[in-house]
């Protein structure tokens, strides 16, 4: 059986961190599929740690303007 998937539309850091546990699932399945470089690893497994340490304080979205400006 095929699996349909909707195409991936990401609008903004907000939106990416709302749909983060969906994503972090497509780049283990990239991580455990051995299909990249040995340097591609690692850069893929910082960039799942460093994404796991967002929180909702650490991003706004793209239309607000930052305080003090």
């Amino acid at each position: 059986m095929s699996e349909n998937r909707t195409p991936l539309e990401i609008n903004d850091a907000v939106d990416f961190y709302r749909q983060w546990p969906k994503l972090r699932g497509n780049a283990e399945q990239l991580l455990k599929a051995q299909a990249l470089a040995k340097d591609d690893v690692e850069v893929l497994r910082w960039m799942i740690k460093v994404v796991d340490m967002v929180g909702p304080h650490d991003i706004k979205r793209e239309s607000q303007p930052e305080i003090g400006t």
